[in-house]
């Protein structure tokens, strides 16, 4: 093997279209790619395996290793079915940090180890994956607790059935500290999020989950406990985000936006929980009529002696809500200690922003164009601002 492969770092291989492998087994399995980190394979047709094996009875024991191997794309591959189809047991990627494998509809998992060995050698340290939302279900192997005990972000591509991912608690259980989960219905960007002592889980495309009416939907599920971000776009089959049990103790960041089957985005009990929510961002969802929902009892004796606290919340916005009528139609009190910036733009319809006794000590103004701060209005408080 000459130097020149042995220093190779970086392997691109697009549009091949005779590529039925990409190496030996003997080939990587005598330290001839010591030094190659990144390796990404697109619209390679004919491709079958990434490594095919010369001898099966003298390589069985083989032990393929990339050790320096950080990232692995691999991107529609009609014929790709496997890294190899040969007794290729012994594969590992010791340094591998992110995994990419979509539009490979025939590909499979498949090694002869224990799950414990799997964690340890295989993909020890693996802290993205990238894959089509089909591979939840045909490739379990993936998606094991142990698996994914170093995992910081998930990003499932090309969710066709809603059985697949959404609305499974047992499959967002599998986090046990999910801290960023977003959720979009068409090609809208999403920023990832750089996520410490936790998991991001980013769930795209999800347009045609006609049935998508919860996120979550048992009551009892502590999976949202350590989220922090949530941000969900385009799932206009939604209509309710959570149960209303659901605690949001940590969440700091909450944006919903394109959901044209929501009618309101919390319940009361949510919204007390919110104790640690900063920025809120509602959207261009065309049938919300109130923010927080008030319950069906609430009279004004009842609530007045109740309250909801946005401690922390510093930035409220409220864009393109044509069927909004209020933030809160309840007489509860609403305290908003933090508020500083409220914006409130083509909101055309709202008539008052709550009934209870309101207090946001902070804020002076509402904008009321999100492209320009000096177009704003205030008139002795935001009851009385939003009312005019």
């Amino acid at each position: 093997m000459t130097c020149g492969i042995q220093n190779l770092t970086h392997l691109t291989f697009y549009n091949c279209m005779n590529l039925r492998c990409l190496f030996s087994s003997s080939t990587v399995s005598n330290s001839s790619f010591v030094r190659l980190q990144y390796i990404e394979i697109e619209k390679c047709h004919v491709l079958e395996e990434l490594i095919v094996m010369d001898n099966q009875e003298e390589d069985r024991n083989n032990i393929v290793i990339f050790p320096r191997l950080q990232y692995l794309k691999m991107y529609d591959l009609e014929k790709l079915t496997s890294f190899s189809t040969g007794d290729v047991h012994m594969l590992e990627f010791p340094s591998l940090k992110e995994l990419w494998i979509s539009r490979c509809p025939g590909f499979m998992v498949k090694f002869k180890r224990t799950t414990n060995d799997l964690t340890k050698k295989v993909f020890p340290n693996l802290e993205e994956l990238i894959v089509d939302a089909k591979y939840i279900t045909t490739n379990k192997f993936l998606f094991s607790k142990d698996l994914l005990c170093k995992l910081k972000c998930l990003d499932v591509e090309f969710v066709d059935e809603l059985t697949t991912i959404l609305s499974l608690d047992d499959f967002l259980q599998r986090f046990h500290t999910l801290k960023v989960l977003q959720i979009e219905g068409y090609n809208y960007w999403l920023p990832k999020e750089k996520v410490e002592n936790g998991v991001e889980v980013i769930i795209r495309e999800a347009y045609n989950c006609y049935d998508m009416k919860y996120i979550l939907k048992h009551e009892s599920s502590s999976i949202m406990d350590n989220l922090v971000i949530l941000r969900v776009s385009s799932c206009h089959h939604l209509i309710n985000l959570v149960p209303s049990s659901t605690s949001f103790q940590n969440l700091t960041t909450l944006e919903i936006s394109h959901c044209n089957g929501l009618k309101n985005v919390l319940t009361f009990l949510i919204a007390k929980t919110l104790v640690r929510l900063r920025e809120m961002k509602i959207e261009s969802c065309a049938m919300i009529t109130e923010i927080v929902l008030a319950d069906d009892d609430d009279d004004h004796d009842a609530a007045k002696d109740e309250v909801i606290a946005f401690s922390k919340l510093n930035e409220l916005r409220l864009l393109n809500l044509e069927s909004l009528r209020s933030f809160y139609s309840g007489y509860c009190a609403l305290n908003f200690p933090s508020l500083e910036r409220l914006l409130v733009d083509d909101c055309t319809n709202m008539e008052i922003f709550s009934r209870g006794e309101l207090s946001t000590p902070m804020l002076h103004k509402v904008q009321l164009n999100m492209w320009d701060e000096a177009c704003w209005a205030w008139k002795e408080g935001l009851n009385t601002t939003i009312e005019q």
